[in-house]
């Protein structure tokens, strides 16, 4: 949504409780007492009665929301810059824009969204044909020396899966529907875009997951809770992806020698390159060094715009990124709490 459409259709605070409640509505709840569907509605103190057993709850119970000090205009603004910006946004921006006094509250809210980004997309596994590579993101974290916290450079891995198939494949599925406008017009589009990025595949949806270390034994249940077993996997010679064929319908490695490391990565892996140096430059470029234990909130949001990148550009308001992330506020709660990360945020030059 753009910015003169956002402030046109939420001028205040209120504009954006009466939306919110509109949206929870439609999506339907349940009274956490006796489990009935019908609901009241009190405007003034912004709660909801059960119709049925009278039980009340306030507006953003059980959103992500819940318990949270700032106005829901403050956190309708946030979503819809961080949706309607492609690139990563900084939480010192956003607190400027808001002119907030206080840094640490806007920065857990921005938080909290990018938490339910990745609920949101942890919903569907990726299928058919997917590029698995391990990929490395610098971070930081506080380490104990001689009694002492002191800050720690180092690379944390991350396992990044892109769903992708080659462009020949793509192209034969259209042209077998070439009676129907939008297949010639899907067709002609992927060939430009492929010639473009001089690239042999075209990505669907990815996913990519913070990782304590390499080994397969760590890396496999994320693969198994994000990948269809009826899947064929595309990775390089790494020994610690060796076993996919132990829960994937077929693995193709193709290690990546000197003689054949372009080929390999322009006709076999090219998105999971792509998409590690887009989402690592523009963490680096906002971000300078990200504490290790947030990085998969970071890599949640990009996945989560990737992944939606075409509702960009549509006019039609059921692709409205606004909507969508506000929706899911609705629909989920956050596990990251303030007690977690309040000495983290003080120690280290979190933006």
């Amino acid at each position: 949504m753009l910015l003169k459409d956002f402030f046109n259709r939420f001028p205040d605070d209120e504009s954006c409780i009466d939306y919110f409640k509109d949206v929870r509505l439609s999506l339907g709840m349940i009274c956490p007492k006796c489990s009935r569907t019908n609901f009241k509605w009190y405007k003034g103190s912004r709660i909801f009665q059960c119709a049925t057993c009278g039980y009340r709850f306030p507006l953003t119970k059980g959103t992500v929301m819940e318990k949270s000090h700032l106005p829901m205009y403050d956190w309708f603004f946030t979503a819809n810059m961080m949706t309607s910006i492609k690139q990563v946004l900084s939480a010192k921006e956003i607190q400027h824009q808001l002119e907030k006094k206080y840094y640490s509250p806007v920065w857990l809210m921005m938080m909290k969204y990018r938490d339910i980004m990745g609920k949101r997309d942890a919903m569907y596994k990726l299928s058919d044909e997917v590029e698995i590579d391990i990929s490395f993101f610098p971070t930081s974290s506080i380490v104990n020396v001689d009694g002492e916290d002191v800050i720690k450079t180092q690379k944390t891995p991350v396992l990044v899966i892109a769903e992708s198939k080659p462009v020949d494949g793509i192209l034969a599925e259209y042209f077998s529907k070439l009676t129907m406008p939008e297949y010639i017009n899907r067709a002609s589009a992927l060939l430009q875009k492929a010639e473009k990025m001089n690239i042999k595949k075209a990505v669907q949806c990815i996913k990519m997951y913070s990782m304590p270390n390499q080994q397969y034994e760590t890396i496999r249940p994320y693969i198994e809770g994000s990948v269809s077993s009826d899947t064929k996997a595309v990775t390089d010679g790494g020994h610690n992806l060796i076993k996919l064929k132990e829960i994937l319908k077929e693995h193709k490695p193709y290690p990546e020698t000197e003689d054949e490391i372009h080929e390999v990565v322009k006709s076999k892996l090219p998105w999971v390159h792509i998409i590690t140096g887009e989402c690592r430059s523009g963490i680096e470029a906002i971000h300078k060094d990200i504490d290790e234990r947030f990085l998969q909130p970071y890599l949640n949001e990009y996945c989560w715009k990737f992944n939606r990148r075409f509702f960009r550009d549509c006019k039609k308001d059921k692709y409205d990124l606004f909507d969508h992330l506000i929706r899911t506020a609705a629909q989920y709660t956050s596990d990251i709490k303030w007690r977690d990360y309040e000495k983290a945020i003080n120690s280290l030059n979190v933006y």
